[in-house]
């Protein structure tokens, strides 16, 4: 797993916004706007960490991270970030870290981001010592 982070919005404005205050902060980014290309992407690289949303215009984001849990990106942190109250319980099931209803704050998304960052950082090195 690298280090870099997906972003997978299909509102440009938006996702130029998170890309931005991501690549400021000097995370390595990747982006996507629909199912489709999420999908490619990861079959590109594994990303450390998924910003997802789930209303695209191909699709749902859950097909795309119900394909990640079952493929060689399994480990890879989410975080949910859609305008739609999405299900809580489909959230759970899935493995995400977080889930984020838009519009939000961007300094609570960066927050999220490095707090989940830092996480998958610590159970990586745990998982090695043991």
């Amino acid at each position: 797993m690298t280090g870099s982070i997906l972003v997978v919005e299909d509102d440009a404005t938006l996702l130029r916004s998170i890309v931005r205050n991501l690549a400021v902060r000097a995370f390595r980014t990747r982006s996507a706007d629909t199912v489709a290309a999420a999908l490619e992407a990861l079959e590109e690289e594994c990303p450390a960490l998924l910003l997802l949303d789930i209303e695209l215009p191909d699709g749902s984001g859950w097909e795309v991270l119900r394909s990640l849990r079952l493929g060689k990106c399994s480990d890879t942190t989410v975080i949910v970030i859609s305008a739609l109250r999405p299900n809580s319980r489909l959230a759970k099931d899935l493995q995400c870290t977080a889930v984020l209803e838009k519009p939000f704050p961007m300094e609570t998304l960066l927050r999220l981001v490095v707090e989940s960052l830092e996480h998958a950082k610590g159970r990586a090195s745990h998982e090695a010592v043991t």
